[in-house]
């Protein structure tokens, strides 16, 4: 049995240990309050008994059994009847006790209650720990394994295309393809190292100095130092990028941001991808979204794509390292903003970089 199978066991084993517990509290709560009524009117009884005996064996006492016994007897009252004097417990007297073991009884349920509440809150959030902690470890599993497949398949092509090179009858033509695809490899595997430096990186360490960024003009460079990239894989891309969206941040964590977002885009956009990248302003905020006509995002992935490590399933085939989009995520924090997604299953997806205008566009 696996380990997590017995964690499971063994809080399912505590929960109802405690669930026992508490059932095994209401009823000695229950039991305790009957107890201490009993106990206290017996002990009136008892009273009631022994002042009856000194009133019929005292004559002193029998002339004024008020004056003589209310000091020692205060929940007794004495009234005169036909064949002598009667005594009683006081009415008052007795609902006080009744009231008494009532308050008792709840007070040792609410405590009961406070207290296994507590357990089930510290069991439930070391179950969640526990929990989380192994998707982590499986995450991180995923993880290695596909950057595994991710390096090795550019380092395996990248060896063939060298041996390939040496051969000494490849004509110049076959040269000048072998060095594009080895270029692109290389790009490929300088990508997936700054994915793991990005992720690597202190957060709480110095940052850049905020810079003015003009984001049409930056979304350009980054298309065009991206060209060979689109081109492999036959992305068609169109842009509306109107100019004058400017906003303050780090210019690093802005290319980091946008250039996972086209690879999405090109590894979910599917055959020959078309992809849009847009650029609008709404109330003082930039959203600059990059969009496919891909499958689009499954519900059941919509909460957890943006999650370290986690790679969704597509077609029955994971793809990428699972950091993308986290780091867009990030990023987009780092910059002040926040990413959106929009989505339908079969008709894409679009991610929007939700950015701050820059504060000297509005003066």
């Amino acid at each position: 049995m696996k380990w997590h199978h017995r964690l499971g066991l063994l809080y399912g084993i505590l929960v109802t240990l405690i669930l026992a517990m508490g059932a095994w509290w209401v009823i000695y709560v229950n039991r305790e309050g009957r107890s201490y009524e009993q106990d206290r009117m017996q002990r009136f009884d008892s009273d009631r008994a022994h002042a009856a005996d000194l009133i019929r064996l005292d004559p002193g006492i029998a002339a004024d059994p008020a004056g003589r016994l209310d000091t020692d007897y205060p929940h007794l009252r004495f009234r005169r009847d036909g064949e002598g004097w009667a005594v009683s417990v006081d009415a008052n007297v007795i609902e006080t006790l009744r009231d008494e073991a009532r308050r008792r009884r709840r007070m040792f349920l609410t405590e009961g209650v406070f207290f296994l509440a507590l357990l089930i809150a510290g069991t439930t959030i070391l179950s969640l720990a526990f929990r989380r902690e192994r998707e982590f470890k499986r995450a991180r599993e995923l993880f290695l394994a596909g950057a595994t497949h991710e390096l090795k398949t550019p380092l395996s092509c990248i060896r063939l295309y060298t041996e390939t090179l040496e051969r000494p009858d490849l004509d110049d033509a076959a040269r000048r393809r072998i060095h594009a695809s080895l270029l692109q490899d290389i790009e490929r595997l300088e990508d997936m190292m700054e994915q793991v430096l990005s992720v690597s990186r202190d957060e709480d360490g110095p940052r850049r100095r905020p810079e003015p960024i003009d984001l049409a003009e930056e979304a350009r460079d980054l298309l065009e130092t991206m060209r060979a990239f689109l081109d492999g894989n036959a992305a068609d891309v169109s842009t509306e990028l109107p100019a004058g969206h400017r906003i303050l941040g780090d210019r690093r964590a802005l290319r980091v941001a946008l250039r996972n977002l086209l690879q999405n885009a090109v590894h979910h956009g599917g055959a020959s991808a078309a992809i849009t990248v847009r650029l609008a302003g709404v109330d003082g905020m930039h959203r600059l979204s990059v969009g496919d006509r891909g499958p689009g995002v499954p519900k059941r992935d919509r909460q957890r794509i943006f999650d370290s490590f986690y790679r969704g399933d597509d077609d029955g085939r994971a793809r990428g390292s699972g950091l993308g989009l986290y780091l867009v995520r990030r990023n987009a924090t780092a910059l002040g903003g926040r990413v959106e997604l929009e989505s339908e299953e079969g008709r894409g997806a679009t991610f929007t970089l939700v950015l701050p205008a820059h504060v000297e566009e509005e003066a």
